[in-house]
């Protein structure tokens, strides 16, 4: 006869897991949480910089640089040596980086929609951009260099 503890004949307890499965488990956990924390680490928005103010002579300065740029831009497209298209182009450029070189604002890498979402601020820029887009991406090209350089240039003449 059995005990009444024994197990039936023919029965075997199960074994228990090793305890490394558990460690693997773990580590794997571990590594797609790592995996999640870094994704959002590196593609999270990051807080923009606002350089302190520039002092007014050196404002005045890069506002004479950058107006006679434009000119610059202007005449050689009225001479023939660029294309519309390009004047167009380099225009939009220079009044992007004297607005990043005032304000600290990314302006250069921002599209029409971002400049236009950004808020009032970035008001008289997104106006600018918006003249010189159909200048830069029509089909064709088309004369309006010397309008959309007036508007940069008024652009750079009050900005703050």
């Amino acid at each position: 006869m059995q005990a009444a503890d024994s197990p039936p004949p023919g029965f075997y307890a199960p074994d228990p897991y090793s305890d490394r499965w558990l460690w693997l488990a773990v580590a794997i956990l571990a590594a797609v949480a790592a995996w999640y924390a870094w994704v959002w680490w590196t593609t999270r928005s990051r807080r923009v910089v606002v350089p302190p103010r520039i002092a007014p002579d050196r404002l005045t300065r890069l506002r004479a640089d950058y107006a006679r740029q434009i000119d610059l831009v202007v005449a050689q497209a009225d001479e023939g040596a660029i294309t519309q298209r390009r004047a167009h182009q380099q225009v939009s450029v220079l009044v992007r980086h004297f607005v990043q070189e005032v304000s600290g604002i990314h302006a250069p890498t921002m599209t029409l929609t971002d400049l236009t979402s950004s808020g009032e601020r970035l008001t008289p820029v997104s106006r600018v951009v918006g003249v010189l887009y159909p200048g830069e991406f029509a089909p064709r090209e088309t004369r309006t260099i010397g309008g959309a350089a007036r508007v940069a240039k008024e652009v750079v003449a009050r900005w703050s």
